[in-house]
């Protein structure tokens, strides 16, 4: 798209804010044929001037605001400064135990693996899926130690595979007279390609291969469109509301699928998908809401094989963090974007 400065502009800034109306007013913005983006000069913004407004027109106040124009700092975008997130007060509102009936989707080692060990010893009904016929040892000595726990296999990155289990799960509801799911934890996920923009050195990180249309692609698939698939197949397969409980789709996210807090640059494809991710499960809370409510989680830099073992926390301290975070959730709870500290964290 074309960009035409209308007056005098020493730089121009796009804001990728929640919409165009959050930062320009009305009159700021016009639309010319062939696609070209009028901006009128300053003066002409919410604020008078072109100040680091975020998304919900919150000015920014980080100390990366805006760029230096001596070419020293890089223009970081907005990014919350530590420790000044909005934090939730998260009281028990649709308690985890006895009465409730889980599908967790990617449960086979690390977060997964957590998510039901925890919710086994709520007392819930767990159903955890893997990938292949055979079912990893330490979800199938879960399983023997526990007539609670059911497996299921599906893979995410197949359309296919995620109709066919989506079928059985439904035979399986049916064969134990249930009302249905009553939560689906979407904890399934890679991260793709360690790319880079051109392969070379960049703010500190190394010069892994250039980022590849296949490479964005399969992990696109597997972080975004799968979700989306397992939502579409299994959330007609989850109870009906009550006065007093809605069915929570619950889906693991990432905070570097953020573009407020992108301040780092890199990961391509791993960041872009959990952007879109975040896009799509907006979506589904807005389209299942009041059949069903959605809750977008941050589990934390953990230390899992995705994360080579490196990471500031544990599986189950990101895990409770991320449960609590689940249970605060009711039918009148706000679509949010939290992490296991009950820090809401910006688009």
């Amino acid at each position: 798209m074309r960009v035409l400065c209308a007056g005098p502009l020493s730089f121009l800034v796009l804001s990728a804010a929640a919409s165009c109306a959050e930062s320009f007013t009305s009159s700021a913005l016009a639309l010319a044929k062939g696609g070209a983006l009028i901006v009128p000069a300053c003066g002409t913004t919410r604020g008078s001037t072109l100040l680091g407004l975020r998304g919900g027109g919150r000015r920014g106040t980080s100390s990366n605001d805006w760029w230096d124009m001596s070419g020293k700092n890089k223009p970081m975008g907005f990014s919350a400064p530590p420790g000044t997130l909005d934090k939730e007060d998260q009281k028990v509102l649709t308690p985890l135990g006895e009465s409730s009936y889980v599908l967790c989707v990617g449960a086979t080692r690390g977060i997964g693996l957590k998510f039901v060990e925890k919710l086994l010893e709520k007392g819930c009904t767990v159903v955890g899926t893997h990938r292949g016929g055979d079912v990893p040892a330490d979800l199938k000595s879960l399983a023997d130690k526990s007539d609670k726990l059911k497996t299921l296999s599906m893979d995410v990155g197949d359309p296919a595979s995620i109709t066919a289990a989506a079928a059985k799960m439904q035979d399986i509801i049916k064969a134990e007279g249930s009302a249905g799911l009553t939560h689906i934890i979407h904890n399934a996920g890679i991260y793709g390609p360690r790319d880079s923009f051109d392969g070379q050195e960049r703010n500190g990180r190394k010069g892994n291969p250039a980022v590849t249309s296949a490479g964005m692609l399969e992990t696109f698939q597997i972080n975004a469109v799968g979700p989306l698939l397992v939502a579409q197949a299994f959330t007609p397969l989850m109870c009906p509301p009550t006065k007093d409980a809605i069915p929570i789709l619950s889906i693991l996210t990432s905070k570097v699928g953020s573009v407020d807090d992108n301040t780092s640059g890199g990961a391509y494809a791993y960041r872009a998908s959990k952007s879109a991710l975040n896009n799509i499960a907006k979506s589904l809370h807005v389209d299942l809401y009041p059949r069903a409510t959605v809750v977008l989680l941050h589990p934390g830099y953990v230390k899992t094989d995705m994360t080579g073992g490196q990471g500031l926390i544990e599986t189950e301290e990101s895990v409770d963090g991320m449960l609590r975070a689940v249970e605060a959730t009711n039918a009148q709870t706000p679509f949010r974007f939290v992490d296991f500290k009950a820090c809401r964290i910006p688009w």
